[in-house]
């Protein structure tokens, strides 16, 4: 890590990958050398620092997604347009963020639209704090 960053995720082997919040490398738990000896093999690895906005980076995927989706599904092609949308503009909500994830995963042809709410779903579940602290987080459930 660079001076004065810390550890705070990663994304293994690319952009549908979900973000892992590894104890490793602060740890040398057996548990963790094997996410150790997971990493060597993966052949892309995008770390994260503390000083990394990390909704700025599930945004960043999930555009990437829409911009690479066939457009032969609606699930897919709408679905990454309408979460792009949804995660760049005002607080996120998370119940329909969550409903539009799950809709992409059950009702989507290929992988593509399976795996682009991968960044998002784990941004809820391992960032909460992210969006308490910045005000931009609305649950209505």
């Amino acid at each position: 890590m660079t001076e004065g960053h810390e550890f705070k995720a990663y994304l293994p082997g690319g952009a549908s990958a979900a973000y892992c919040r590894p104890l490793w490398p602060t740890s040398r738990s057996i548990r963790n050398l094997g996410a150790a000896r997971l990493l060597r093999r993966l052949a892309r690895v995008v770390i994260l620092s503390d000083k990394d906005d990390i909704k700025a980076v599930a945004l960043n995927l999930m555009k990437f997604f829409e911009d690479e989706s066939c457009g032969q599904c609606t699930p897919c092609r709408a679905g990454t347009e309408k979460a792009a949308k949804l995660m760049a503009t005002g607080p996120w909500d998370v119940s329909l963020l969550t409903e539009l994830s799950a809709a992409m995963r059950d009702a989507s042809i290929c992988g593509l639209g399976q795996a682009a709410p991968n960044p998002l779903l784990c941004v809820l579940k391992y960032f909460p704090r992210t969006h308490e602290t910045a005000g931009q987080l609305v649950n209505h459930g």
